[in-house]
């Protein structure tokens, strides 16, 4: 679990540098009036794409992984009836009211 979160985190973490270079970007070119060249424009938009897919997959692996330890905690056996065992005696008359959902 521990690298689907690493995953995440790097992915968050990509996206939020792409988001920060594009609004570097954009100050600049209102400040000086100059645009810039398509190279940064090129690495923003490679940078978003990978943090978004980077986050995908760890959120998917995270619950792949959440519905494998699901699968693991299951019984391997099914109980059909429980029956309890009481100090007042009513086991015997109570077992056969019960049903197997019980």
């Amino acid at each position: 679990m521990a690298p689907l979160r690493f995953a995440s985190l790097l992915g968050v973490l990509l996206a939020t540098v792409a988001f920060l270079f594009g609004l570097s970007i954009l100050w600049e070119t209102w400040t000086t009036g100059k645009s810039v060249p398509g190279y940064p424009s090129l690495v923003i938009g490679l940078m978003t794409i990978g943090g978004v897919q980077l986050i995908m997959i760890g959120i998917v692996g995270e619950y792949i992984g959440k519905i494998l330890s699901e699968l693991k905690a299951r019984p391997i056996y099914f109980v059909a009836e429980h029956t309890e065992k009481r100090a007042d005696g009513e086991t015997a008359a109570s077992a056969s009211e019960r049903t197997a959902a019980e």
